[in-house]
This record gives C-alpha cells, sequence and structure tokens, in this order.
C-alpha cells in the first residue's frame, strides 16, 4: 500500500473510531443533513468531546439536553447530542434577534420620539417610536423642549399616537403570569424598565408632569393619529441600535427585544405585527443562508412557549455573526453586549455564575447568552479550545428537573461549557 493511501485509511479509520466512541459516550453524530467531518479532530477536541460525554450526565441536567460543539473555522462538529431537534431556547432567542437587528438596521441608526400640533386648538400630540431604550429622562428632555414652543397662558392637552405598532396584546405561547412581570405589552411609547399594564400611560405622564414642572395648565387626553406627511413639532433620538442590542444582550431584557423585533418587521416592509414579525424574522434567517427549517420565531425574546429552535442553527448563527461575517456582527461582542463569563451581564460571579468548580477555571474565558424559563435553561456563545482554536457552542436544557434549582442547572450547564474552553 503507498504511503498516501495508508495515510488516507489512517484518516479514514480515525473518523470511524470517532463517530463509535461518540456513540458509545451518549453524544449523537451529526444527523445525515450535517457535514460529516472530514479530518480527525485535534487531541483537544476529543478531549472536549469525552469529558461533555462524562458531564452532560448529571441529575441537575436530566434528561431532555441538546447540545453541539462547533470548530469555528471549519464547522467540524466535535460534539452533539439531539444537535438537530427542536427546542424552547428560552432567551437564547435574543441571539436570534440581535443578528437578525443587526442585518437590516445600522448599528448607529436611532429611534425618534416625537411632538406634534394637534388636530384641534391647545392639543398637542405625543408621538411613540417605539424607542426600546427610551427613559423619562428623554421624555423630561422632549418635554423641555415642547414647553418653548407652546402658549404658556392657554391649556395644553397632550393626546399620544402609538400606531407605529398594533394594539398591544400578548404573543402565542405567553402565558398569563408572564405579563407584565416578565414582559410587558409591546407598545411604541414605553419607558426602559416599565413592566406594567399600562405602558403608555406611564410614559404620557412623565412627559405631562414636565410641562407642569415649567407652569404650564396641562391635562391628558386620548388616543391620536398623526397624518402622515406631518412636519414635528419637535423630536428627539438620543437611543441607538447598537445601545440596544448591548443592553438586550448584556442583561436580557425581554422589552427591549420585542421592540426590536418588530423594528425588524418595519425595516423589512412586513406588517409590526405579531405574525409580521415573525415572518420577518424567518426570512431574514433565509437570506443570511441559516436553515431554519426546524425554527418557530413566535416572539423576539424567547419568552414564548411556542418559540423553538435547534442547537444546531444556533451554533449556526453564532458561527455567521462571530466568524464568517464579524464586521456586520461586531456590535454583539462589543464590551458590554454578550455576558462574559463570571465577569458581567447574566453571567456575572455575583449570580454565581462561573464562581465555582468546575467553571471558575473558564472565567473572562467565554461570551455568552444566558436562557432560562421556569423549565429551561440554555446556554450558547463563543470561546476556545486549549489549542486556542475557537469554538462554538449551544446547550439547551428542556424539561429540567425540578428537584434541584435552577441556579444548579445554570451551573452544571456552566461547567460543559468551561469544558470547550479546556478546564478538566
Amino acid at each position: 500500500m503507498h504511503h498516501a493511501s495508508r495515510a488516507q485509511f489512517r484518516r479514514a479509520l480515525l473518523v470511524i473510531l470517532t463517530a463509535l466512541l461518540v456513540s458509545a459516550a451518549g453524544l449523537s453524530a451529526p444527523s445525515q443533513a450535517l457535514q460529516i467531518p472530514t479530518e480527525a479532530q485535534t487531541s483537544a477536541e476529543s478531549r472536549i468531546n469525552n469529558r461533555i460525554s462524562q458531564r452532560f450526565h448529571n441529575k441537575a441536567i436530566g434528561k431532555e439536553i441538546s447540545l453541539v460543539v462547533m470548530d469555528a473555522q471549519s464547522q467540524r462538529i466535535i460534539a452533539s447530542r439531539k444537535a438537530d431537534t427542536p427546542m424552547l431556547p428560552a432567551s437564547n432567542m435574543k441571539i436570534v434577534t440581535a443578528v437578525n437587528v443587526l442585518s437590516t438596521m445600522a448599528p448607529t441608526q436611532t429611534f425618534t420620539t416625537s411632538v406634534f400640533s394637534g388636530s384641534q386648538p391647545g392639543h398637542i400630540t405625543l408621538q411613540g417610536g417605539a424607542d426600546p431604550l427610551l427613559t423619562a429622562r428623554n421624555l423630561r428632555a422632549l418635554a423641555a423642549q415642547t414647553a418653548v414652543l407652546v402658549d404658556p397662558t392657554q391649556p395644553l392637552t397632550v393626546d399620544t399616537d402609538v400606531n407605529l405598532l398594533p394594539k398591544a396584546s400578548k404573543a402565542p405561547g405567553w402565558t398569563n403570569g408572564y405579563m407584565p412581570y416578565v414582559v410587558a405589552p409591546v407598545s411604541a411609547l414605553a419607558k426602559l424598565g416599565d413592566y406594567s399594564r399600562t405602558p403608555v400611560v406611564h410614559a404620557r405622564d412623565t412627559f405631562i408632569d414636565e410641562l407642569r414642572s415649567r407652569g404650564l395648565n396641562v391635562t391628558a387626553g386620548s388616543e391620536a393619529d398623526v397624518p402622515a406627511g406631518s412636519a414635528p413639532l419637535t423630536s428627539i433620538s438620543p437611543n441607538s441600535v447598537a445601545e440596544a442590542v448591548h443592553l438586550m444582550l448584556l442583561d436580557s431584557e425581554n422589552n427591549v427585544a420585542e421592540l426590536l423585533f418588530r423594528h425588524v418587521a418595519i425595516a423589512t416592509g412586513h406588517p409590526s405585527t405579531w405574525a409580521g414579525a415573525e415572518q420577518a424574522a424567518l426570512a431574514n434567517l433565509d437570506a443570511l443562508g441559516i436553515d431554519r427549517s426546524a425554527a418557530t420565531i413566535v416572539d423576539g425574546s424567547g419568552v414564548s412557549r411556542k418559540d423553538r429552535l435547534t442547537a444546531l442553527s444556533l451554533a449556526a448563527i453564532l458561527r455567521l455573526a462571530s466568524t464568517t461575517d464579524p464586521a456586520r456582527f461586531s456590535v454583539m461582542f462589543d464590551p458590554g453586549s454578550l455576558p462574559t463569563s463570571g465577569v458581567d451581564g447574566t453571567l456575572d460571579d455575583r449570580l454565581h455564575r462561573y464562581s465555582s468548580k468546575p467553571s471558575a477555571c473558564a472565567r473572562g474565558a467565554i461570551r455568552a447568552k444566558t436562557g432560562t424559563l421556569f423549565d429551561t435553561i440554555a446556554l450558547s456563545g463563543i470561546t476556545q479550545d486549549a489549542d486556542g482554536r475557537a469554538k462554538i457552542f449551544s446547550f439547551m436544557v428542556n424539561d429540567r428537573p425540578q428537584r434541584v434549582t435552577p441556579l444548579k442547572t445554570r451551573q452544571a450547564v456552566d461547567g460543559l461549557a468551561a469544558t470547550v474552553t479546556g478546564c478538566w
């Protein structure tokens, strides 16, 4: 047998042996729809596979776990189990939302909140632009600009126009217990952090209170519709797409995610309804070349019980953002965006993440998005293995064992991600 033929035979044999080891360890080899590795795993990759095959058998994880570890450059699958099974993603859905937003809107694009002359004398209309980061300070600044443009001797009525988005309603799959404490009604006029049932009223009243503090006689009016093409009296555009993506990913901010979900629909010419935003999200993944055939995207935050993603699709999306087209999606990896293990956001060690064995040695080494529902724990992100090669991973636990705390399951999943870095 020629030397080249012997080398080819050895490589083929290693691939077969690796597949057999994966199967014996309880990890599923990639399905036939996936690319079969054409080269043997490195020693670091083999150790990842072997150790994950041990660590995912954990009472805190249970039996319903989907996982994949992928080499970022080659797309070689290092470890997988049910990688193409649709699972509840929880807030890992925000990875999809971030990629869709950044591929349809410029990071520097801002959101505008405006004031218009009303249709009746003595009326003005406060128009919401679905600014996900709108604050009380922003509204007070807008009121201060408005105060110098109206007659201070005349009574003033403030109407509201929130017609950029449909009337607030629950997304399919939002349980009654989620609203408004986990996610609030989606409205074009709401303050950041307002998890109440009446965010429009609260935003309007903040604006009115500032006008009154300046000596104006102001009353609250009703809903209005600003005619298309009208010029505003004044407006503010204080917050950008990049800033909204940062906060959504770092703190897993559900209200921000839902407004960005609607902005993708608006930016791509779809209706800004739940159904329109779903169509926009799926169509944009198609345009990006992501296989979304097994995905169900009902909302932007991952709160819906009807959402479904696969570990493989999340890995493909993260590979696109981090490796294939990093300049386009660099906002996701800015400081203060995707959480860093044990350092900030929802992976901060103050939340007991990456602060104990076996994950503490991966502190600062992982950038990943968390996800939590009462029965779901997820973590998907990017790191480097012991050889310095970039690795992408996605772990989704469904039907989490209720006999243990959510923190125990989170820490067990943290241990799986730490394994990818070489923490043995």
